[in-house]
């Protein structure tokens, strides 16, 4: 799909000049406007239902979007517990080579990003246009995220952010993203909109457990009930994908896999009737180690080595 295409499905009375002033404003401030065609187009993104036909990205590190991602999402009213885990587990994360993925609101949000970027990268999905800083408050973080990461909107330039554009944007904050992190959540909350919409693209879903008298604690602690991951810490998230196996144990998860390729490409059940890796367990790595650029997936269903 041409970007002209894409945006014209986008945007309100779309005519060749609003078109054309649209791609010229784009290109004057930096955005990338990206096509679910490009092959810049992150696929998990790609391949949930309803995703984006155009993706405007400002950033000085958009090769992030290509990058495992985690998101973690959580209340803007967030407590000093609730701040202090998110931080910790966010610093956590990136210091493994995770991308964290949230959405530049108030509390949690904000507090993962910021954490993220003092040794990592991160990535921001905005409810409103890309131009458009909201809440007026992040100003500082939202030109910090450019800086460590990038930032991404579906939304046309100058949109602003109102109550039904928040709950459209989740979807990207989870097709961006391996598995979501709920910090803290009241029972009626965006959070946990984010942690059905993962559990319907088949992502994983994490939860951090709060005090059982506290309000922002409801709904994560419901999420563990529901069967949610508990996580205490960022080595807990890590473990479910064996992320940390492949990234500081190569040559015991990541080398079989790379040295079955190495005589040519082969589908997921060659290499694991060679490696003997389960099927499941071989679908993450195989995942993992696409998105971190050391394997190919070509049109015949096989996979080759980058």
């Amino acid at each position: 799909m041409k970007v002209e295409e894409a945006l014209f499905s986008i945007l309100d009375s779309p005519s060749t000049k609003k078109i054309d002033d649209e791609m010229k404003r784009a290109q004057k401030l930096g955005v990338k406007l990206i096509t679910y065609d490009d092959e810049r187009y992150p696929k998990p993104l790609r391949e949930i239902y309803d995703p984006p036909k155009i993706l405007y990205v400002v950033g000085k590190q958009i090769d992030s979007l290509k990058g495992f991602s985690i998101s973690i999402v959580g209340s803007r009213k967030a407590t000093s517990y609730g701040k202090m885990a998110a931080s910790r587990i966010s610093a956590d994360l990136v210091k493994n080579g995770v991308v964290i993925v949230s959405g530049l609101a108030y509390g949690i949000d904000s507090v993962a990003h910021a954490a993220a970027i003092k040794t990592g990268r991160t990535v921001a999905v905005l409810g409103n246009g890309i131009d458009v800083v909201y809440p007026r408050a992040n100003v500082k973080l939202f030109e910090e995220v450019k800086e460590h990461g990038c930032l991404v909107s579906e939304f046309p330039l100058g949109v602003r952010p109102q109550k039904w554009t928040f709950p459209k944007r989740n979807r990207i904050i989870v097709g961006l993203s391996m598995g979501v992190i709920v910090v803290e959540a009241a029972q009626r909350s965006g959070s946990l909109i984010t942690a059905r919409l993962a559990l319907g693209e088949g992502r994983e879903v994490f939860a951090v457990p709060g005090q059982i008298f506290s309000k922002t604690s409801e709904g994560t602690n419901g999420l563990i009930k529901q069967g949610a991951k508990c996580v205490t810490s960022a080595d807990d998230v890590l473990d479910e994908f064996g992320y940390l196996k492949i990234v500081d144990k190569p040559e015991k998860t990541g080398d079989p896999i790379v040295n079955c390729l190495k005589d040519g490409a082969k589908n997921v059940e060659e290499i694991h009737q060679i490696t003997g890796i389960s099927v499941e367990e071989l679908n993450v790595k195989l995942t993992m180690l696409e998105m971190d650029g050391n394997l190919k997936y070509n049109q015949s269903g096989k996979f080759t080595l980058s």
